[in-house]
């Protein structure tokens, strides 16, 4: 046995119980006891996670279906002491503006390591909106409940026109009760309250007025400036699985932004099939709805050298990932160091092998005509997750290819339809 499967092998029945909830929680799972863990060297056999010994049939193969691709940042070092902490998205930016990359995602993340570069994405995109010309602005995501729904149309009807009407913004609910000291009392209620705000913000985006509450109750009716430069905006829901999310995204006519971690194949295709019916029920057309899954990437000539150049990296960033739900979903840690070890090294060799674009163009395409299958038509490529910027943009280049085999004939349609 190797190391990894001995470690996962020596773990109590009670370690093991935990450490398989840990990771089910996350859409992960551990290998059965005494299992070998899979790699990425060995024959070539079909589907994804798996070497192709001789990487050109992806070129003459035709894709399974069309799809768009953005990169996504969310970098787990947020404590970083670099002097130049967004040199990494900047370059990005301008790559995927320059090569025909659809979007550049931002997200929003407070008092956390893992995404602590990213506390505001507005201000983020703002600066991106003036060192780009095509590509698009998006958020990946606004906590909604967190901030008052006037002042967030505000702040991106700016980089809107700073953008020349190139943004677009996916939503979320939140999760972490720290986050919520900006707005303690919408915890509770906090998918209630993001619909809620999402009605307002559609309506200033519009040019119409609302009354909201202001000093000692007295409503305030408000008017959106400055104007936007898009008619509607273009949104998303963030979903982290729920059926529920999906429904009601479609009900909205909003796209769908999502981590293929979370699902199996077979649960993302009824996933996106439950919201093409909604949208479809809605009275939106079923097939302009967007789903956006994020995967982690790093695309490279050679399966196993991408694997043994990302292993420490991606294994670090996932360490971070799931400190962050320690306190908030599973207490206090029983585990010794050498298990959180073990614990890691599963994450990394499933997440390798089955929920990532990382390896070779021929593993990489493999994973992209699953998703394509399932009736995604768009990624969102999640880079700075740990390795330099030079090895980042050399992969950038390898994931182009990808992205010009599998370009719509048509750009991807951004769901608009929200009135």
């Amino acid at each position: 046995m190797d190391d990894i499967t001995t470690r996962l092998a020596s773990l109590t029945p009670e370690q093991r119980e935990l450490l398989e909830h840990r990771l089910k929680r996350q859409g992960l799972h551990t290998p059965p006891a005494g299992a070998a863990v899979p790699d990425a060297a060995g024959p070539p056999r079909a589907g994804p996670g798996v070497e192709v010994t001789h990487d050109t049939a992806w070129q003459s193969a035709p894709p399974a279906g069309e799809m768009s691709f953005g990169l996504y940042f969310f970098s787990g070092d947020g404590a970083q002491l670099s002097d130049d902490k967004y040199r990494l998205i900047i370059e990005c930016a301008k790559f995927a503006d320059r090569h025909g990359f659809t979007a550049v995602w931002t997200p929003e993340r407070h008092f956390q390591n893992f995404g602590g570069l990213y506390p505001n994405p507005s201000v983020l995109s703002a600066a991106l909106a003036v060192l780009t010309e095509r590509v698009e602005i998006r958020a990946g995501s606004v906590a909604l409940p967190l901030h008052h729904p006037v002042r967030v149309a505000e702040e991106w009807s700016v980089v809107d026109n700073l953008s020349r009407g190139r943004v677009a913004v996916s939503f979320a609910s939140g999760w972490h009760p720290d986050d919520f000291l900006f707005a303690p009392d919408a915890y509770e209620r906090r998918k209630e309250v993001m619909y809620r705000h999402i009605e307002v913000i559609r309506k200033l985006w519009a040019g119409e007025s609302t009354r909201l509450p202001g000093v000692g109750g007295q409503e305030v009716e408000v008017r959106m400036l400055p104007r936007p430069v898009q008619q509607h905006l273009p949104i998303w829901l963030t979903s982290a699985g729920s059926p529920e999310t999906w429904r009601r995204a479609g009900e909205l006519g909003a796209n769908v932004l999502a981590a293929y971690v979370s699902y199996s194949p077979d649960e993302l295709a009824r996933r996106v099939a439950l919201y093409r019916e909604a949208r479809a029920r809605h009275g939106h057309d079923p097939r302009t709805g967007v789903v956006t899954m994020m995967l982690h990437t790093f695309v490279g000539p050679d399966d196993a050298a991408v694997k043994s150049m990302v292993r420490r990296p991606l294994t670090n960033y996932l360490r971070t990932y799931f400190k962050q739900f320690e306190k908030v979903r599973f207490g206090a840690d029983s585990f010794p160091e050498a298990d959180k070890a073990a614990l890691m090294d599963a994450a990394f060799e499933h997440h390798f092998a089955e929920r990532t674009l990382m390896g070779s163009p021929s593993k990489c395409a493999g994973v992209l005509d699953q998703l394509a299958r399932a009736d995604v038509n768009e990624t969102a490529c999640l880079v700075d997750f740990g390795l330099p910027l030079g090895a980042v943009l050399e992969g950038l280049h390898h994931l182009d290819a990808l992205r010009r085999h599998y370009a719509p004939k048509q750009p991807c349609p951004r769901s608009q339809d929200l009135s």
